[in-house]
């Protein structure tokens, strides 16, 4: 079987490359891989209000693994997120690199307009009025930086109708495989030729696009290494999810929808706020078997719950020899798991600062009701490294006096929540890969983007690259 383009991933940059390639030449023989299901057929149990639990078997396998209906599949990890697109070059990811803001602005309102014609949200938050002003300037006064951005709002729901409209729209023109894993590249005299499915079969392509998402990187680690790509080592993100009232976060959620905050701890720790949820649900996600935690919100008011959840993340880089920063991530993550037979922590932040651990009875004695039924009360003392742990506290004492409240002893925070990112590999600023012809990467697996808007101007771009010198 033999095809012009293949792309393996199909989350933002994967699809945005399979749109734009069929917009620009639709006689464009395009293959379009994921391991996990079609739009029509993702479905996740705790998401969907089914059950409380994410359902197993008796040897403790869950329904959808190894591929996890909220990480994997069309759309990716952004097809059940809270939808939020971040219209900036602030932050994101790190496509400017190679590229210049401008570039990079043009591609996100490029991806933006595409959205608005599948039914996206016209409504846009405002980063420049004199309230955002006053916020920013008392974060400022405690050694916060507030990250400003235009915020398109898709909502959980409303973002994957928006993505059955362009899947359905996408069927016309390319060919798509899921519940497929890709086990190798074809190379040949350091030239793509094509991708090897699980199994044995060949698919050949004059052109590859890897786009395996942050539940690939491992993937395209081991790839990269076994075809010797020079890779150089990124972060990883290590951190909780914070659950607090809605009337704490009130201030905000109105003005920014999402305050992203960024702010330097006592031991040189950045650390950031991420993916805030107004009136939101706390969930889980499996990433290659390891249960993290992660949010989203609806845009329908009936899902609405009276809580306002956000991440708190500290960056971890290393110094040589050390070059497995996912795998770092993965082991405090599985600690978690341990500790809670398989699931996710949920302690009060005041029973933290008391080094004791939560139970169920303190729990239920809080002011917060966990919006995630199926989180264990424990010690996350137990599992996240000192100086990570010692970092979380401070920001959340810090955010405390421009959200007063945050600090109270009833606030929740999850664990463990990461982010993992692939060491990203030595590529022109194509984003073909140096060392083997006609071979691209993008989006957040690859060490490039992190966020919906970035991933998919990620993938135009790339598109775009790969039809030059076409006639």
């Amino acid at each position: 079987m033999k095809y012009d383009v293949v792309i393996v991933g199909a989350g933002p940059c994967g699809y945005f490359a399979a749109y734009e390639l069929s917009k620009i030449n639709p006689n464009k023989k395009v293959l379009l891989i994921d391991r996990g299901r079609d739009i029509t057929q993702r479905n996740c149990p705790v998401i969907n209000h089914k059950l409380d639990k994410c359902p197993a078997n008796k040897d403790g396998i869950r329904e959808c693994s190894p591929a996890c209906s909220i990480t994997s599949g069309f759309g990716g990890s952004g097809a059940y997120s809270d939808g939020k697109f971040n219209i900036t070059t602030e932050f994101g990811g790190w496509l400017t690199k190679y590229i210049s803001d401008d570039e990079v602005m043009d591609l996100i309102k490029y991806v933006d307009d595409i959205n608005l014609k599948y039914g996206a949200s016209p409504v846009i938050t405002d980063p420049t009025t004199p309230a955002i002003r006053d916020i920013e300037l008392r974060a400022m006064s405690v050694g916060l930086k507030l990250l400003r951005s235009r915020v398109r709002h898709l909502g959980t729901e409303e973002n994957l109708k928006i993505l059955y409209r362009i899947y359905k729209d996408l069927l016309k023109t390319i060919d798509m495989k899921f519940g497929t894993t890709v086990e190798d590249i074809i190379v040949d005299n350091d030239e793509i030729k094509g991708v090897v499915l699980e199994g044995g079969e060949e698919i050949l392509a004059d052109k590859v696009l890897l786009a395996v998402g942050r539940e690939g990187s491992k993937w395209l680690n081991e790839i990269f290494e076994k075809h010797n790509v020079e890779m150089f080592a990124n972060q990883v993100d290590i951190g909780v999810r914070v659950e607090c009232p809605d009337i704490i976060m009130d201030e905000i959620n109105r003005n920014l929808y999402e305050g992203k905050f960024v702010f330097k701890s006592s031991s040189g720790n950045t650390v950031r706020t991420f993916c805030s949820n107004p009136s939101g649900h706390v969930v889980m996600e499996n990433y290659e078997g390891v249960i993290n935690v992660n949010g989203h919100s609806y845009n329908d008011p009936k899902y609405a719950s009276k809580n306002t959840n956000f991440a708190i993340l500290v960056s971890h880089t290393f110094d040589e020899p050390f070059k497995k920063p996912n795998e770092y991530a993965l082991k405090v993550s599985s600690l978690a798991n341990q500790l809670t037979c398989g699931g996710v922590i949920v302690q009060r932040f005041g029973d933290l600062l008391r080094n004791r651990r939560s139970t169920v009875k303190r729990i239920k004695e809080g002011f917060v009701v966990p919006t995630l039924k199926e989180a264990v009360p424990s010690d996350l003392s137990l599992v996240l490294p000192y100086k990570t742990l010692n970092s979380i506290i401070e920001m959340i004492k810090v955010l405390d006096k421009v959200t007063p409240g945050i600090a109270t002893e009833h606030t929740l925070l999850y664990g463990i929540e990461a982010k993992y990112y692939s060491s990203h590999p030595d590529v022109e600023n194509t984003l073909e890969v140096k060392k083997i012809k006609n071979l691209y990467v993008g989006g957040d697996g690859a060490g490039i983007t992190r966020g919906l808007a970035q991933a998919g101007a990620c993938g135009v771009y790339i598109a775009r690259n790969m039809l030059k010198g076409d006639k």
